[in-house]
């Protein structure tokens, strides 16, 4: 745990580690930065808990907010599920022993927000502002020390600067009141040399205390962290797991790592710290990718992300490479996007060429084994989960296997298929002809397979495992399902969705529907022809159609056709003339034949396989919730 805190201290600056001591004062700003990841929803919830979890730490500055600083989201910023007052009130109440703190850019955010914040319990303000013109923030800070606030000055871009300037501009920020001042690599594109470099310009010249807030895009911000402290800086800026904007920010847990191993004091115990990131941060970060080219991109050229989606609106305009774009313009002025500027630069880069999709390692690969075909034979199995094996290594997903019980009984009949990798699970499937069969399938796949589908809609014979089939695998790997079900919702959903646009128009449905398919679809599009079989008692608006060669259908206003089953040639045709010309055919399986029929129509693949998306996470909380009841039954016995 961290040690007692007084606050009143803070204020006088007296908590500020000396330059001369071996001491660091991490500044946690998880809740501040970090909420450029999750589009600025953390809630008052969210809030509580994370900075009562901080406090408890021992972490004396927490920052918490709006990204873009407070008012951001009254300035069109981005939206808040609450305001910036109640956040501080709330972490105010969970960390009462720590600093809390908010951004502030003057022009996003007014002098009345200001004071709005201090009555709301706000303990420091870092006001930032592009480097070249931090002049502009100097009344703020007088402002924020009559408020009763610490105030920080943070150079934004600080790399639009000189070294020489930065010292410069920091004494001037000094003398307006800045009780702290910042070095910025709002790009990630610093090397441990520059931040050398300003920090000690700034030194030389300032009696403050510094501090540094680096990014991750080129990979240094902790060796940057380490030089900013190196040289003088006392504050450094972190968030759990490195969450914030762009490629992200030095990381709260590998900073106290890396000063610890340095023989900095940091006040933080690291395993609680590493703790505190798996239980609260983990979850959240399993679904945020904060590395990529882009960011490399950023990184490289000193461009800043804020100037992303007019440089992407250009690209696109003029058909040219985004990241190129990206290093062209930052290139040309890292602090400042001059639109004149951009589109001049974008009209005269090369024009982007077509590239061609290539296979990614995390793509499913397996001898035999490819979409739209089924192999026949044990090896095949063994082939199969062989490749689910890598691909969820690769993934980080779950191998699931679903069993599926041929129509007829067979001695021998066994077919293997990959059904679908996605981010969760990679599923495959395999339809066995005999308990036999089956039992050298769970031999060859039981160390490797985490869960086991087992399809009641498969053929009846075999639906029900036998006790020595299931004591095998376990019991609580195996979990019920019924395809037929899964694939009846999936594509009543599709035609929702569908009708949403075409409703007030006519659907026609090549096949065999279902009642419960017929009844959904009656009631999502004015009218509902089949060219098929209807089932007993339709819906009034559907009705068959006999034959392509009746030409009264043609009024019908036909907008969307759902293909049941594979057309010939010629219906494909006549579907084709059927249809509106901005109409829709949906295909409910993989029809090669219909594309080559119709090269100049838009066909909609609905794969089967795609019912299964999604499904896993539902299955395996109802198998954790049964498995969780049988424990307390067995607790109460």
């Amino acid at each position: 745990m961290g040690k007692p805190f007084e606050a009143s201290a803070a204020r006088d600056g007296a908590c500020f580690p000396e330059p001369s001591t071996n001491r660091v004062e991490i500044l946690e700003c998880t809740l501040r930065d970090g909420s450029y990841a999750v589009d600025f929803k953390f809630t008052e919830r969210d809030t509580e808990v994370l900075a009562s979890v901080l406090g408890r730490l021992g972490f004396r500055w927490i920052e918490v907010g709006h990204g873009l600083g407070l008012g951001a989201a009254q300035a069109g910023k981005g939206s808040m599920p609450t305001s910036d007052e109640r956040l501080i009130e709330s972490a105010k109440r969970a960390a009462p022993n720590a600093m809390i703190g908010s951004f502030f850019i003057p022009g996003i955010g007014q002098r009345e927000q200001l004071r709005s914040a201090r009555a709301a319990g706000l303990d420091f303000v870092r006001i930032g502002y592009n480097a070249p013109e931090i002049e502009e923030a100097y009344p703020y800070l007088e402002f924020a020390r009559e408020l009763g606030l610490v105030p920080c000055l943070n150079f934004m871009k600080t790399y639009g600067v000189t070294q020489k300037q930065f010292g410069e501009k920091a004494l001037g920020g000094e003398k307006a009141g800045a009780a702290v001042v910042y070095c910025v690599d709002s790009a990630g594109s610093m090397f441990p040399e520059d931040v050398r470099g300003y920090i000690s310009a700034a030194r030389q010249r300032c009696h403050c205390a510094l501090g540094f807030h680096g990014h991750s895009n080129l990979q240094f911000a902790v060796a940057n962290s380490v030089e900013a402290f190196r040289s003088g800086a006392r504050l450094i800026d972190s968030t759990l797991y490195g969450l914030g904007r762009s490629s992200g920010n030095v990381p709260t847990e590998v900073a106290v790592a890396v000063f610890h191993k340095l023989g900095v004091e940091t006040g933080i115990d690291l395993y609680e710290v590493m703790d505190a990131a798996e239980e609260f941060l983990e979850p959240l970060m399993s679904q945020i990718q904060l590395y990529d080219m882009m960011a490399v991109s950023m990184g490289y050229s000193q461009f800043h992300s804020s100037f992303l989606p007019k440089v992407a609106a250009a690209a696109r305009k003029h058909g040219v490479e985004l990241r190129r774009l990206v290093v062209a313009m930052g290139e040309l002025d890292p602090v400042h996007l001059d639109e004149n500027n951009l589109e001049r630069v974008a009209a005269n880069l090369p024009k982007r060429k077509t590239t061609k999709s290539r296979e990614v390692l995390t793509s499913f690969r397996a001898p035999g084994i490819s979409d739209h075909s089924i192999s026949s034979s044990l090896a095949s199995v063994k082939s199969l989960v062989d490749g689910m094996v890598v691909t969820s290594a690769k993934r980080r997903a779950r191998p699931v296997l679903e069993l599926v019980v041929a129509e007829s009984p067979s001695s021998s009949f066994v077919l293997a298929d990959l059904v679908l990798a996605e981010d969760s699970i990679v599923l495959g499937r395999v339809t066995y002809g005999s308990f036999e069969i089956l039992e050298q399938i769970l031999a060859i796949t039981k160390n490797d397979i985490s869960v086991y589908l087992v399809d009641l809609d498969s053929g009846a014979w075999g639906t029900e495992l036998p006790a020595y089939i299931k004591e095998m695998v376990g019991v609580e790997r195996i979990i019920a399902i019924r395809s037929r079900s899964l694939l009846a919702n999936y594509l009543d959903e599709v035609m929702m969705s569908t009708a949403q646009r075409y409703g007030d128009f006519c659907l026609m449905i090549y096949g065999y529907p279902d009642a419960a398919l017929l009844k959904s679809c009656s009631e999502s599009f004015k009218n509902v022809v089949v060219r098929g079989q209807l089932p007993a008692e339709a819906p009034p608006n559907c009705w068959r159609i006999e034959d392509f060669s009746d030409r009264m259908h043609f009024d019908l206003g036909i907008a969307v056709a759902l293909l049941l089953c594979p057309p010939s040639s010629a219906d494909a045709q006549s579907i084709d003339q059927l249809t509106r010309a901005d109409g829709v055919l949906l295909t409910a399986g993989y029809f090669p034949r219909l594309e080559q029929d119709l090269p100049n129509r838009g066909v909609v693949r609905l794969d089967p396989n795609d019912a299964y998306r999604g499904q896993m996470a539902r299955w395996a909380g109802i198998a954790n919730l049964l498995k969780s009841a049988e424990g307390r039954s067995v607790a109460i016995q």
